[in-house]
């Protein structure tokens, strides 16, 4: 079963320049598609982001490169 989307109606004024080229970019038809699709693009970029960050920081428990090529050794 899938889950109901909540959306919100709303008049917003567009910049018709960045919408067209947004619309192209993104491969989209009308301003509802583009908009929806912009929001989504930018939301996961923001999390593929903060993710980067968190890697860098050494925030998650990840092991490095070398730690990974001696876990692949010990199975071969």
């Amino acid at each position: 079963m899938s889950e109901a989307i909540q959306t919100h109606r709303t008049t917003i004024e567009i910049e018709v320049p960045a919408f067209e080229e947004a619309r192209r970019a993104l491969g989209t038809a009308g301003y509802k598609e583009t908009v929806n699709e912009a929001l989504r693009v930018v939301s996961r970029g923001e999390l593929l982001h903060r993710g980067a960050e968190a890697i860098r920081s050494g925030a998650l428990d990840l092991i490095t490169p070398v730690e990974l090529e001696r876990q692949r050794r010990r199975r071969a």
